[in-house]
């Protein structure tokens, strides 16, 4: 049977890009078919500084304002000068996330690694399933995520990433939530993990039934009723997508 992925130019899948295909799959088929380069936003940024300024501290035995001029100068070479209300607030709580980040990971000492890549192999998908992982050390590893409120239990969709790291290093891990006041942290225990697993299967093999079914990305979008108000959209996604849908006009 023709191999869907390679005939839509698809190399490889991630956590990420299926839970976008679950979550709004008009925004995957703009960023994945159309090939749309849509910005990650304040948000993400904020995430890579927090990294940025952690990484400081945990590899450089750096002090707080070192750490914070770090997150500051990853922030600027991701913003690019881009300064809105959101960016605004996000820009000025990042030395309190960095501050819970750096406490969640006192006394853990040097990682072993950082943003290390993982792949792994699906039952019945033709290309890898690739991931990178933020903190490992000898026996354990963590990933940070950076949020405004702290859940009360462990996301599943971040569970099915960290089901993919486990499986591809033979290591527990542990997922670090911090906020711009607190931190918490949710060990993904093994059953947690499978039930992550059978999740990115099930996830995988619906996204290459999809895309059996489909020629290319206006194809693909033509079955979409999207909502352009739903946060995963940029207005160069909406453009693209909205673009994308409109009916061919053909010229007798």
């Amino acid at each position: 049977m023709t191999n869907p992925f390679a005939r839509h130019g698809i190399d490889h899948i991630s956590p990420s890009s299926l839970r976008l295909f679950r979550e709004n799959l008009a925004v995957w088929c703009g960023r994945y078919l159309l090939r749309v380069s849509d910005e990650a936003g304040p948000k993400a940024w904020r995430g890579s500084a927090v990294e940025a300024g952690l990484d400081q501290v945990l590899f450089a035995s750096a002090d707080k304002l070192d750490a914070l001029a770090q997150a500051r100068r990853e922030w600027d070479r991701r913003a690019m000068g881009l300064v809105d209300e959101a960016a605004a607030k996000e820009y000025e709580l990042l030395g309190d996330f960095l501050d819970q980040a750096i406490l969640a990971f006192k006394g853990k000492g040097m990682p072993l690694t950082r943003q290390g890549k993982i792949e792994i192999n699906l039952p019945g998908i033709e290309v890898p399933l690739q991931g990178y992982t933020d903190y490992r050390y000898p026996d354990h590893g963590y990933d940070l995520k950076t949020t405004h409120r702290i859940p009360s239990k462990a996301d599943p969709a971040h569970v099915e990433q960290m089901s993919a790291y486990m499986l591809a290093t033979a290591t527990p891990f542990t997922l670090v939530y911090c906020s711009s006041k607190r931190w918490s942290a949710f060990d993904v225990t093994p059953e947690m993990a499978a039930e992550g697993y059978d999740r990115l299967i099930e996830s995988a093999q619906a996204l290459r039934a999809f895309l059996a079914k489909v020629e290319d990305g206006r194809d693909a979008l033509s079955i979409v009723a999207p909502d352009y108000t739903d946060f995963y959209f940029t207005p160069p996604m909406i453009e693209a997508v909205k673009a994308a849908k409109r009916p061919l006009v053909v010229v007798p």
